[in-house]
């Protein structure tokens, strides 16, 4: 949470270029003919909004699943209370970043205004756009803060205690728990994309695609961070219970590395590729939007 929080804060300063610029583009927008090509970008985007509305039902279900796991009873109250207090906290700061307009509220306003300054919709249509992008918010939000809150139940301690069956296996939930959270965030960025892409489509601006790659591959870097931090915190701690096992087994100190490889904790050869691949997908997904996708590179009408 506090590398989102950071990640925020940063984009207000280095964001409010990008805010400026698009709010300018906004001023001269008048009504319009639709091109052609816009048109195809915002199919794109409703097949990555249907991705992303799937990925993050999934994500939620797994989630919660993966808290009865590790918790039951009254020891689930703490958790529960603590995700509650961050979806809470999470949508207060999403109304403040709307009705404040800080910059990162202009990734929405940019596309949608587009389209209200377009021929492109009905009102009515505009508006279930409108609510389906608040839905997209919320559930976003929701799906953090799950992900945030429950990912220390796979370091309590079992009631059966430590042993090395336990541990291998809290390893491999550890490491499927942030592949799942990767995956969401990977449908994130697609999102991101294809909602601001429509935008360069729809005022006819070829260079406001190449904006429109550098704020998403920045975020890609966020959620990047994010992904890393929960991966080592669980892999540091549960190393730590590795290290304890090996010491109360009073097994000889050659063992020690093959122990922890035995565990799970190795990094080395596929296993710290995987760990790579995992952590930095979100990043790996916006380069590989960027441009190299016809799908995502819709034909600009011509100036």
């Amino acid at each position: 949470m506090l590398v989102l929080a950071l990640g925020h804060f940063l984009f207000d300063i280095v964001g409010a270029s990008f805010a400026s610029h698009s709010l300018q583009l906004l001023a001269v927008a008048s009504d319009h003919d639709t091109p052609s090509a816009s048109i195809s970008a915002g199919q794109v985007w409703a097949a990555t909004s249907l991705i992303y509305l799937v990925v993050a039902s999934v994500s939620i279900v797994y989630v919660v699943h993966f808290l009865r796991q590790h918790v039951r009873g009254r020891a689930l109250c703490p958790l529960l209370s603590m995700s509650v207090f961050l979806i809470v906290l999470g949508i207060a700061h999403l109304l403040w970043v709307d009705n404040s307009r800080q910059p990162v509220s202009i990734i929405f306003y940019l596309t949608y205004e587009s389209l209200q300054a377009s021929s492109m919709m009905l009102t009515a249509d505009l508006i279930m756009v409108n609510r389906l992008l608040d839905f997209i918010n919320v559930i976003s939000v929701v799906v953090h803060c799950l992900f945030c809150a429950y990912m220390p139940s796979v370091l309590l301690t079992p009631h059966q205690g430590w042993t090395e069956e336990t541990l291998t296996q809290r390893v491999k939930e550890g490491r499927q728990f942030c592949m799942v959270a990767s995956a969401f965030l990977v449908a994130g960025v697609f999102h991101m994309f294809a909602w601001m892409r429509w935008s360069s489509v729809l005022l006819g601006e070829p260079e406001l695609s190449q904006l429109t790659f550098s704020v998403v591959f920045y975020w890609s870097f966020v959620f990047s961070a994010m992904v890393g931090v929960i991966y080592m915190s669980i892999l540091a701690t549960l190393n730590r219970r590795g290290e304890w096992l090996i010491d109360v087994s009073r097994q000889p100190s050659t063992s020690r590395q093959e122990s922890l490889d035995e565990f799970g904790l190795a990094f080395k050869g596929l296993a710290q590729f995987k760990q790579v691949a995992t952590i930095f997908a979100p990043v790996i997904s916006a380069l590989t939007i960027s441009g190299s996708s016809p799908l995502m590179d819709s034909q600009l009408p011509p100036m």
